[in-house]
């Protein structure tokens, strides 16, 4: 649904947090965590290749249901990449997960054909992001709707700073690391739906999906990153 989270998430992070409190939001009264503390490591894997992270149910359960478990208001907007693909995405700002502080970015499972006739039917002037996209604001109809739409995948950015040991700690040795030529490292977790960027700026995402569907995560890697078979247990 989405062409490259690593490559638009980040710049909408920048250009929502402005917008975050405008209309558009899902409703909410004041943000808190839930009671749980949900980690990002705490992943669970189901029979039918779904998966649950940060207590919502990947594929199943809803953006409002997201919501509901942090009380957190969002901003969504529809993103048309270059290619004409079309996603629907909820920024949450940053929040507190339990005792860590995050900036949360939802992409949505939505029918393609829908979101392009909601495109086709929106008359408001579209933003530019960075990436090449263009942002879409939403009318109140389809923001109620939207509500209910299922939760694709997850990218999380935390505020602290992890280093690789405490990523191979927390998460375990990935089954796969790339590279690319700025530095960047791409940790792959298939069979946990997790996709881990770490950068040398320090602003490392989290992206979580129903292992099932991670090669939608996988695509999204620069074709120049170098496969490296990691270091063995």
């Amino acid at each position: 649904m989405f062409r490259s989270p690593i490559d638009r998430i980040l710049p909408v992070f920048l250009r929502l947090m402005v917008a975050l409190l405008l209309g558009g939001a899902l409703a909410a009264c004041s943000a808190k965590a839930p009671d749980h503390p949900f980690l990002p490591w705490d992943i669970q894997v189901f029979p039918d290749g779904t998966s649950a992270v940060f207590g919502v149910h990947l594929g199943k359960d809803s953006l409002l249901e997201f919501k509901r478990v942090y009380d957190q208001k969002a901003e969504l907007a529809i993103f048309v990449d270059p290619d004409k693909k079309a996603s629907l995405e909820a920024y949450f700002g940053t929040m507190n997960l339990g005792a860590l502080t995050a900036k949360v970015a939802i992409v949505a499972k939505t029918d393609p054909k829908e979101l392009n006739q909601w495109v086709a039917a929106n008359h408001a002037k579209p933003d530019p992001t960075p990436s090449g996209a263009w942002k879409y604001p939403m009318t109140d109809e389809h923001i109620r709707k939207a509500q209910y739409f299922p939760i694709e995948s997850i990218t999380y950015q935390p505020a602290a700073e992890y280093t690789t040991g405490l990523i191979d700690r927390h998460f375990g040795k990935p089954e796969e690391i790339r590279h690319t030529k700025d530095k960047t490292q791409y940790w792959l977790y298939p069979s946990k739906g997790l996709l881990i960027t770490i950068n040398s700026d320090g602003k490392d995402l989290f992206q979580y999906i129903s292992p099932k569907d991670f090669n939608i995560l996988a695509s999204t890697i620069p074709p120049d990153a170098t496969p490296e078979q990691p270091a063995s247990k």
